[in-house]
Order: structure tokens, then C-alpha cells, then sequence
């Protein structure tokens, strides 16, 4: 039974599974901080609609007051000609500023929807990760707890066979010693009886 080797084995464990906490923990950052990146897109994205909204209400109102101010040029007409013209022009350049921001805004918008769905690949990339190294750890555990059966079966069947093996022998040396004894015991019988002594007498 090698107690240094067991040692060290169990340092390695530790070891790795220090290693394998800090994996998890680090995918856990991460899966947080894509969580808050998706929050933050989404509040950009509302953001965005909502300029839109206003982009179009703005330009609704400036075509109502345009209509307005057509039909009191058209009741005044030739003495406020002037005015219609400029007015028609300040309306097709509003009209036109409008229309590039609008298409700005649906540029923004169109990208920030492309950046939600990355993220949203993202997350499922990480969640799937988290998953796969979930699924090993567990599957190591259990190999690891599968070869610490094994080997306590291996050290019980060793230990038995080593205590068999120790029960043979002393059953041979006690045979061997008992059989030593009554030789010597005869042996010296033979001699006390040899000078006419009685060993019982003795």
C-alpha cells in the first residue's frame, strides 16, 4: 500500500477540479455579461423605435401645417405667392432631412437587430458549453468514483488473500513446531530412559 503515491493522486484531483471550478465559473461570467449585453441591445432598440415614432409624428405635423398653410395661400393666392413658394421649399427640405434620417434610423435599427441576434447566438453557444462541460465533469466523477470502487475491491480481495496466506503459514509453522517438539520430547525420553531414569519421576 503505497500512502505517498495515494497522496499525490489525491492533490491531482484537487487540483484539476480547481481548474474545472474556475472554467465554471468563468462561463458563468460570461453567460452574465451576454445576459446584461442583450438587456442593453434591447433598451437601444426601443430607443431607436421610438425616435422613429417621433421622426414620423414630426413629419406628419409638418404636412398638416403644410396643408394648412396651402389652403390659406390658396385663399390669399396671389399676395402670398411668396410665401407658399418658401414655405413649399422649407417643406421638401424638412420633407427630405426627414426622409434621411428616417432611413438612418432604420439603418440603426437593422443593426442593432443583427447585433441582438449574434448575441442571442452567442448565449446559446454559452449555454451549450456550459452544458457540454457540465456533462464531462459528471461523467469524470463518475469514472472517478467508478475506479475507487475497483480498487476497493482489488485492496479487499489483496488483503484477504494476504490474511489466507499468512493463516496457511502459521497453521505450517505451528505443524512444523508441534511436530519439532514431540521429536525433541522423545528424544529425551529416550535419553532418560537410556540411564534408567523415569521421566515422569522427574
Amino acid at each position: 500500500m503505497p500512502p505517498k503515491k495515494k497522496g499525490k493522486g489525491k492533490g491531482k484531483g484537487k487540483k484539476g477540479k480547481k481548474k474545472k471550478n474556475d472554467a465554471e465559473l468563468t462561463i458563468e461570467d460570461k453567460y452574465k455579461k451576454t445576459l446584461n449585453e442583450i438587456e442593453a441591445l434591447k433598451d437601444h432598440l426601443s430607443l431607436r423605435k421610438q425616435l422613429a415614432r417621433r421622426a414620423e409624428s414630426h413629419s406628419e405635423e409638418w404636412k398638416l401645417r403644410m396643408k394648412m398653410a396651402q389652403e390659406d395661400l390658396e385663399q390669399q393666392k396671389v399676395d402670398q405667392k411668396d410665401v407658399a413658394s418658401d414655405m413649399t421649399r422649407q417643406y421638401k427640405t424638412m420633407q427630405t432631412e426627414m426622409g434621411v434620417r428616417v432611413r438612418h434610423l432604420e439603418a440603426d435599427l437593422a443593426k442593432t437587430k443583427a447585433q441582438l441576434a449574434k448575441t442571442e447566438q452567442e448565449l446559446k453557444a454559452t449555454k451549450e458549453e456550459k452544458e457540454q462541460m457540465t456533462k464531462q465533469k459528471d461523467e469524470t466523477i463518475a469514472e472517478l468514483e467508478e475506479k475507487i470502487r475497483n480498487m476497493e475491491f482489488s485492496y479487499e480481495n489483496m488483503l484477504h488473500e494476504a490474511l489466507d496466506n499468512l493463516v496457511m503459514k502459521l497453521d505450517v509453522a505451528k505443524k512444523r513446531w508441534e511436530a519439532e517438539a514431540t521429536h525433541i520430547h522423545t528424544v529425551e525420553k529416550e535419553k532418560l530412559l537410556a540411564f534408567g531414569l523415569n521421566p515422569l519421576d522427574i
